[in-house]
C-alpha cells in the first residue's frame, strides 16, 4: 500500500512538474497586436512597439480593450495613479479610463511623456494621443461626444 502511495504521488508530482516546465511557458510572452504598433501584453501591458523598442503606454492592470482601425479604449483596475509624486490632490480612483488616438504621430521624448507614480514606483509613459486617466463618466461622455464605435464588455 505504501509503495501505490508513493509511485501515485510520484506520478502527481512528475505530472505538475511537466505542466509547469513544458506546457504553461508556452503561454508566456504571449501579445496580441492592437495595430499601428501597440500590443497588449500578457501581463495586461499596453506597449507601443517601433524599432524593436518598446514604450508604455498603459504599465500593466488592463482589465479591459477594445480597439479599431483609429482608437484604443482600456480599462485599469487595480492601482491609484499621481501624476506628481508631490501632489496629493492627483489622486485618481483604483478604475480608471484611457481613450488613445491610434493616427496621432508618435515619438518618443521629455515633452511627449509624462511620469505615473503607480504603487510608489515611477513609470514614464507616452502622452501622443493618451486620453486619462477619466472616470467612468467622463470616459462614456468622450466617446459619445467623440463617435467612438467601441465598447468595453
Amino acid at each position: 500500500m505504501k509503495k501505490y502511495l508513493f509511485k501515485m504521488f510520484l506520478m502527481i508530482g512528475i505530472g505538475i512538474i511537466i505542466y509547469f516546465i513544458i506546457i504553461h511557458p508556452l503561454n508566456w510572452g504571449t501579445s496580441e497586436e492592437l495595430g499601428n504598433g501597440f500590443i497588449i501584453t500578457s501581463d495586461k501591458s499596453l506597449l507601443y512597439k517601433k524599432d524593436n523598442r518598446e514604450y508604455f503606454v498603459l504599465p500593466f492592470g488592463v482589465t479591459k480593450y477594445s480597439y479599431n482601425s483609429k482608437w484604443i479604449i482600456a480599462c485599469t483596475k487595480g492601482y491609484y495613479i499621481k501624476r506628481n509624486s508631490k501632489n496629493k490632490k492627483d489622486n485618481i480612483s483604483l478604475t480608471n479610463y484611457w481613450i488613445i488616438d491610434k493616427e496621432c504621430p508618435i515619438h518618443y521624448n521629455e515633452q511627449d511623456s509624462i511620469t505615473l507614480y503607480i504603487d510608489g514606483y515611477a513609470y514614464p509613459i507616452i502622452t501622443n494621443g493618451l486620453i486619462g486617466p477619466m472616470d467612468s463618466l467622463s470616459f462614456i461622455k468622450f466617446i459619445k461626444k467623440n463617435n467612438i464605435p467601441l465598447t468595453l464588455n
